[in-house]
């Protein structure tokens, strides 16, 4: 901090206390008053992102000034002297809490906390507070999580037509044969290309369904390598399948 920002901070502090040293025959009441009208209000304080002043902090400034002298020099700020050190934590001790957490990288700061007790590192007449740890871990870069970032792209098949994925989802409500019928889109779609190799709405969420939409995606598309399905019963897939193939293999040797 430069001298030009700590005179502008000195003068913001003496012009807040200004009421309370100028009025020394102030009653208790009228003092109270000057207090509450300056800690309600908003400011715009040097060298702070604050607005407002706490009543502790505004005596604090009344009392260095007063046992000064009243010299304006004794409302500069001053660089604390243990600056980059914990108050609340001796040497030993930060570099155990440093040690756990560089054990546990992931988890938030009250879980080194209760560890550093069950393991009476933290010494039972000093108890720091989260802000204090969290500055403590932030000098040793270890504000963040340290570990690797876990890869959570999309799987995604190299080729086309190596893997399809079927599923189905409740469409709306239709009228059929003069019901009202509740309809299911049933659509097959290929990992690599995104192409949906067919997609149709049916009347009824069963197998049967399925295959007529799964027969007609394999005569336009071929046939895959696999075929991903997240809602066939297993026990009739493998007869599901043979069928289904059969009837494609005629299909194909009728157009021949």
């Amino acid at each position: 901090m430069d001298k030009e920002m700590q005179e502008r901070i000195a003068l913001f502090r003496f012009g807040l206390i200004s009421s309370l040293v100028s009025h020394k025959g102030l009653s208790r009441g009228e003092r109270e008053l000057r207090i509450h009208y300056i800690t309600s209000r908003t400011w715009e304080i040097p060298g702070s992102p604050r607005s407002s002043i706490g009543r502790t902090t505004l005596l604090r400034w009344l009392a260095v000034y007063q046992q000064s002298g009243c010299q304006l020099e004794s409302l500069k700020p001053r660089p604390r002297a243990d600056r980059g050190c914990s108050r609340v934590m001796d040497e030993e001790t930060e570099a155990a809490m440093v040690a756990l957490r560089r054990e546990m990288p992931a988890v938030s700061l009250p879980v080194p906390m209760k560890m550093a007790r069950a393991r009476h590192l933290i010494p039972a007449d000093r108890s720091p507070s989260k802000d204090s740890l969290y500055r403590v871990f932030k000098r040793h870069g270890l504000d963040k999580d340290q570990r690797l970032p876990v890869d959570r792209r999309r799987f995604e098949t190299e080729l086309v037509n190596d893997l399809w994925q079927s599923d189905c989802m409740h469409g709306p409500r239709v009228i059929h044969e003069g019901k009202l019928r509740k309809s299911y889109l049933f659509a097959i779609i290929d990992d690599h290309s995104r192409l949906i190799a067919h997609a149709q709405f049916y009347l009824a969420e069963n197998i049967d369904s399925f295959r007529d939409c799964l027969l007609q995606a394999l005569e336009k598309r071929g046939l895959p390598r696999r075929l991903y399905v997240d809602y066939a019963e297993k026990k009739q897939m493998p007869k599901f399948l043979s069928i289904s193939f059969k009837r494609l293999e005629m299909a194909a040797k009728t157009s021949a």
